[in-house]
């Protein structure tokens, strides 16, 4: 079974990209709910937050990219099947 995905690039500059107060707080929260957790099921309802949190981000910045691509049109956009 063959799907199709829109690859959409741009140059970034690593140096452009730091963390927030806010960041740095949820990094602090869960590592710190993560060390008191004593069995499994805390450590996988931490892992299945991470996840959450880590995909609705994901899903905010491809949307982001492809919003500024759309304005700009400097980014390279590619129709790709896996």
């Amino acid at each position: 079974m063959s799907s199709q995905f829109e690859v959409i690039e741009f140059q970034f500059d690593p140096d452009d990209f730091t963390l927030t107060m806010e960041d740095e707080f949820q990094i602090a929260r869960l590592n710190a709910e993560l060390d008191k957790a004593t069995d499994p099921d805390q450590l996988r309802e931490g892992a299945k937050k991470l996840l959450q949190l880590a995909v609705g981000r994901q899903a905010v910045i491809r949307s982001l990219v492809r919003r500024l691509s759309d304005l700009e049109m400097g980014g390279t956009r590619t129709l790709r099947s896996e």
